[in-house]
């Protein structure tokens, strides 16, 4: 099925991909449905996030005309700099010259789950970047300098389409709960060595009283985590419950992360 393209200045282009956690029919119709798409807008691939589904999903055609399919794909080594021209679909008639790497290598998995290794290079490997690119949040105009998103700004608005680019908008809202509670989880975890290097009682005291703040904070923070995740995917995604997953999975690695550090805390931090 053809589905609808994301355009400028719709921001749910800036929603970070979930990774794949199911590969089930469901899957596999999304897969189908992006390659009816590219056939239909006669491109060279999409990321699902292109189609308004936040999973980390990108399907490409190579230069032969052969059909590639990429879940969770992440890149472990790059070379070489160099400059690509080109468009994308989300910016109608926009064409820029973007920074590139001449080489990169990623792993990613097929659809069955199945991990596997590539390199790409050439005008197919800068493809795959911006293709990359999309699954973490934003489009090719996020690597332009604050001038020329401004040019590109004003062409938009003389074509007709209004809007302007969040330099900072790639990441979402809820990844500020995450940053918070690994702080708190971490400097709770330094609490530890006080007994290593025999600190007095009064000082294990406050480190405990810290860790039970600590906690109690985390726990809340995640539950805040969770309710807003929900509503972030009800307000800006149409995905039906790949984003649900993929944030209660975290949700759930935090809430037992917290449970754990402050067990090792009432045995090895509380002066008791």
């Amino acid at each position: 099925m053809v589905r609808e393209l994301i355009r400028y200045p719709d921001e749910r282009i800036n929603i970070a991909s979930a990774d794949v956690r199911k590969f089930d029919e469901e899957l596999q119709e999304l897969v189908q449905d992006l390659k009816d798409t590219i056939e239909a807008n006669q491109a060279e691939g999409l990321a699902a996030i292109q189609i308004a589904v936040p999973l980390s999903v990108v399907v490409v055609k190579d230069p032969e005309g052969n059909w590639h399919e990429f879940f969770n794909p992440r890149v472990l080594r790059i070379s070489g700099k160099t400059i690509s021209t080109e468009t994308s679909l989300y910016l109608p008639d926009i064409e820029e010259e973007i920074p590139r790497y001449e080489k990169i290598s990623f792993i990613y998995q097929d659809r069955t789950g199945q991990q596997h290794s590539m390199s790409a290079e050439g005008k197919f490997g800068f493809l795959l970047q911006r293709k990359f690119d999309y699954t973490f949040g934003g489009t090719f105009a996020n690597k332009l300098d604050r001038k020329n998103r401004k040019r590109v700004e004003k062409k938009l608005s003389i074509q007709g389409t209004s809007g302007e680019f969040n330099a900072n908008s790639t990441i979402s809202k809820r990844e500020y709960f995450k940053s918070v509670i690994n702080k708190l989880l971490f400097f709770e975890a330094l609490t530890f060595l006080g007994p290593l290097f025999d600190a007095q009682k009064e000082t294990l005291h406050s480190f405990y009283y810290y860790d039970i703040f600590a906690t109690v904070a985390s726990l809340i923070l995640i539950v805040g985590y969770w309710v807003y995740a929900k509503y972030e995917a009800s307000r800006m995604v149409s995905c039906t419950g790949c984003q649900v997953v993929s944030f209660t999975a975290v949700a759930i690695k935090y809430f037992l992360m917290t449970v754990l550090l402050f067990a090792g805390s009432y045995f090895l931090v509380n002066p008791n």
